[in-house]
């Protein structure tokens, strides 16, 4: 049953789900499930989209997601206008290969909008485990300030963990945003931190999460800088 829904963003909304039955459940860090909508002014009949999950596995208990409005959106729709709290839910799930591979290699992750929310699920799951050693760049891809979502919380991991980086990227800070962190296209950061931050000699793997265009660009930029591809994993939001 949906139990909070918060507003992260004006078009992204956060919803936690606690689970009744199953009251609990395993998944990877990553992975999404398939939500159920039921029939609604929209549509007539159960419909199924995919979502990632944002918490962490060690939250048993509970769900929580991402949710952009998507203009005409069936599920999106549904979700900000109609979902209340305690209204229940199927949820069908969990799936999905994008997940920690297990080695020593540096983690550049790059989420885009509500793509953040398997990538800080797989963060906050290593450092709830204490898997501190490896370096994680985490880049976050936004239009502008209000665009941007859960930054004190990676702000506030950074000064805990020495090996993970955040960096929040701005494509079109307003003057009012008084915005002083990196901007440009996320691909154009992530470029130059390849070249004058990160360790060129150290193996690397690419997590990304977000748009097809930003996910093909990311690829692109990622093996020109050496990372092979079948050393890339992602997340494409159709």
């Amino acid at each position: 049953s949906s139990e909070k829904i918060n507003d992260l963003t004006y078009d992204i909304k956060e919803v936690k789900i606690k689970l009744i039955e199953p009251n609990e459940i395993e998944f990877k860090a990553g992975q999404y499930m398939q939500l159920v909508i039921p029939p609604y002014e929209k549509i007539n009949e159960y419909t199924q989209r995919a979502y990632s999950i944002a918490s962490s596995p060690s939250q048993k208990e509970s769900l929580e997601f991402f949710i952009r409005l998507v203009p005409g959106g069936i599920a999106t729709t549904y979700v900000h206008n109609y979902l209340k709290e305690n209204d229940q839910l199927e949820l069908v799930g969990p799936f999905g290969e994008f997940y920690m591979r297990d080695t020593d290699a540096d983690m550049i992750c790059v989420a885009g909008g509500s793509g953040l929310a398997p990538i800080k699920s797989i963060v906050a799951d290593m450092f709830e485990k204490e898997i501190t050693n490896r370096n994680v760049w985490l880049f976050f891809g936004a239009r502008s300030l209000k665009d941007l979502y859960y930054v004190d919380f990676f702000q506030d991991m950074e000064k805990k963990w020495d090996r993970f980086h955040f960096v929040p990227a701005l494509s079109e800070p307003q003057p009012e945003d008084n915005w002083k962190g990196e901007t440009g296209l996320i691909t154009d950061v992530l470029g130059k931190y390849f070249k004058e931050k990160m360790d060129q000699n150290t193996p690397k793997e690419g997590y990304l999460c977000g748009s097809p265009g930003m996910i093909n660009a990311c690829i692109k930029v990622m093996t020109e800088n050496g990372i092979s591809e079948d050393k890339i994993y992602y997340d494409k939001f159709a």
